[in-house]
């Protein structure tokens, strides 16, 4: 029996220990995303087209402004007719600009999670790096975690080998 109990305090050791062979490591995508130099590229690009779409919604807007007080201004003037076939073009190029809206939207959209994408690949090749670097077997996000000892935390190593790696990016706007 003596034999017995050894044996399987032996194998619960060798069980226990290879369980807590596993390296662990925690990344903090939050703090990656903010400080990376290729996001605030990215970022910067972004809201830089979306101030010039902006001015030409502006633009578009003030024309649809002077033709609603100009429709408004001759609505005791034209006829029943005029009147709902003005109104009719009015609403048509309201339409036209909600459409330009939703269409300039989308580009941005696209833009910024296209170029956010080539970034993502770039920290996943950094990350499996530092894996293989540092023989981790598991990475988990910050934001999943209760806790953890800072010693565990990779961000700070992620974010300056792709500051290293990718400053600037290419936002395709189209």
């Amino acid at each position: 029996m003596n034999k017995r109990f050894v044996l399987i305090s032996a194998i619960l050791m060798l069980v226990g220990f290879s369980a807590n062979a596993s390296e662990i490591a925690v990344l903090d995508v939050e703090k990656i995303v903010k400080e990376s130099s290729a996001m605030r590229d990215i970022q910067s690009k972004v809201t830089k087209k979306q101030t010039d779409y902006q001015k030409d919604v502006d633009k578009k807007q003030k024309a649809l402004e002077a033709d609603q007080k100009r429709i408004e201004g001759k609505k005791n003037v034209l006829t029943k007719e005029a009147l709902e076939k003005e109104v009719t073009e009015f609403d048509k190029k309201v339409e036209d600009l909600k459409q330009f809206v939703d269409s300039k939207q989308n580009v941005l959209k696209k833009a910024s999670l296209d170029a956010m994408s080539k970034v993502n690949d770039k920290i996943k090749d950094i990350i499996s790096e530092i894996a293989k670097e540092r023989k981790i077997d598991v990475i988990i996000p910050a934001a999943q975690s209760l806790y953890y000892e800072e010693s565990l935390d990779i961000s700070a190593e992620v974010l300056e080998k792709l500051n290293k790696k990718v400053t600037k990016v290419d936002v395709k706007f189209e």
